[in-house]
Formats: structure tokens, C-alpha cells, sequence
């Protein structure tokens, strides 16, 4: 039940939103540097938030993808793993 209130507590702002990425960001790349996912989760999440997303739902999964996808790039992927989120 607490998972579920904090799920929708995370959908009420921006701020929220970004803290639950980042927090989703440092598990699934736990050998990742920190400021680089606070700062990749941020520009996701603020991106992605003024889009004209209906469901805010998805926008952590949305997030989550282009996190990937600029760590990809930047080759900060430890060891070049991918991650299960595809």
C-alpha cells in the first residue's frame, strides 16, 4: 500500500517526479556517477513533464529510456552493460 501512495505522490510535481527517476536511475546504474544521473534524470524529467503527456504514469519509464540512451552516448555505461529497461 505505502508503494502505491508514494507512486502517486511522485505524479503530483515535477520535483517528485525527478527524485523517483533518479532514485529508479541509481539502481538500475548503480556504477554510474551520481551528479551525471542527477543531472540526466533532471533534464529527462523536465523535458518530458512539459510534453503533453496525458498519463504521467509512463514519464518514469519515458525518463528512464532517455537516461539510457544519453549515458549510451556518453559511454558511462560500466562496462558497457545494457540495462532491462528496453
Amino acid at each position: 500500500m505505502d508503494s502505491l501512495l508514494n507512486q502517486r505522490e511522485s505524479l503530483s510535481s515535477r520535483s517528485a517526479m525527478t527524485q523517483r527517476v533518479l532514485a529508479d536511475a541509481r539502481r538500475a546504474f548503480d556504477e554510474a556517477d551520481s551528479a551525471v544521473l542527477e543531472r540526466c534524470a533532471s533534464q529527462a524529467v523536465a523535458e518530458l513533464w512539459s510534453e503533453s503527456i496525458r498519463v504521467k504514469t509512463f514519464l518514469p519509464v519515458l525518463a528512464m529510456r532517455r537516461i539510457r540512451e544519453t549515458l549510451d552516448l556518453q559511454n558511462r555505461v560500466p562496462g558497457g552493460e545494457r540495462s532491462s529497461l528496453r
